[in-house]
């Protein structure tokens, strides 16, 4: 008896959390524990490039930026650019909250 073999499932939206770091301090209803401080991991920005060329290999086709508030990342925005210049749609989950 021959067992057909499916294609692997085809990787569509990769979130990544860029960040731990938050202006804000909600210990109670922050479900990843971001607060003002925590890091921003140990992936090198060369790492979250390569993450996202690999992501394209894989057949992505949108990244998410996501963290705590993935916007105080140093690399934010050389990220935030890559995604599209990659081809991938990029989406970014951020609290939004206006801080002085």
């Amino acid at each position: 008896m021959t067992i057909a073999r499916q294609a692997p499932a085809r990787l569509r939206s990769l979130p990544l959390e860029i960040t731990g770091r938050c202006q804000l301090s909600c210990p109670s209803l922050c479900y990843t524990g971001s607060g003002p401080t925590r890091g921003h991991g140990g992936m090198s920005d060369d790492d979250w490039l390569r993450t996202i060329d690999q992501a394209v290999a894989l057949g992505a086709e949108e990244v998410q930026l996501i963290g705590g508030e993935p916007t105080l990342h140093p690399a934010f925005t050389p990220i935030a650019q890559h995604a599209p210049d990659a081809g991938l749609r990029v989406r970014v989950y951020r609290h939004a909250a206006r801080t002085v």
